[in-house]
């Protein structure tokens, strides 16, 4: 058995828990803790030290916290470990009791996961869709999605984030905010993952 860090954590990044850990087990994010659960122990020393009671057992989990077994398990991958407390978010006290907060979590990237792919040649816009929401995005763009081959797609964020998830099995993906755009290559499965309310637009290149 293992514990896992659930949704209180988002936004409040308190890091109480890491002094009490016997096995550095934690894995720190932006705004976000993680437990890893090839080297949790289950000595529970975490659980009452979490001003927000979010570590729970994997057991005993409130309902609707199940994915975060997993994903505690695929950010401990990604992230570094903590080994020190750290002064909590500057915006803390005020999210602690705010709920729910899932669409908040950043998961941030990597260096390994850098630079975003980008086409080796120049190339010229042939086509723009009209803008998306989370509500009106084709279906198809939220798993196993890609560009025709000889095409470059280009994501753009016009207001609020969403995550941008190569399905290649490298796991790799980028979280994008307003203003930021992504190069999609050719042939290259891909989906979207939509972080709150979100306005955008894909345009396809030669």
């Amino acid at each position: 058995m293992t514990h896992v860090v659930t949704e209180s954590c988002i936004q409040c990044k308190y890091t109480d828990c890491v002094t009490v850990c016997p096995v550095d087990c934690f894995h720190e994010g932006p705004n976000f803790l993680v437990i890893d659960p090839c080297e949790c122990i289950d000595c529970t020393l975490c659980v009452a030290e979490c001003p927000v009671d979010a570590i729970f057992r994997d057991v005993d989990m409130p309902d609707g916290s199940e994915g975060y077994l997993e994903l505690n398990a695929q950010l401990a991958q990604i992230w570094p470990v903590i080994i020190q407390k750290k002064a909590a978010l500057p915006e803390a006290e005020r999210w602690r009791h705010v709920m729910p907060k899932r669409e908040f979590l950043d998961m941030g990237a990597n260096d390994d996961m850098d630079p975003l792919l980008k086409p080796q040649t120049p190339m010229h816009e042939q086509e723009r869709t009209r803008e998306f929401t989370e509500a009106t995005a084709p279906k198809g763009l939220q798993h196993n999605h890609r560009v025709k081959a000889g095409v470059w797609g280009r994501l753009t964020v016009l207001e609020g984030a969403l995550r941008y998830c190569l399905e290649d099995g490298s796991g790799r993906h980028w979280v994008l905010r307003a203003d930021d755009s992504v190069w999609i290559p050719p042939d290259v499965p891909h989906r979207v993952e939509f972080m709150g309310p979100t306005r955008f637009y894909l345009s396809f290149w030669h």
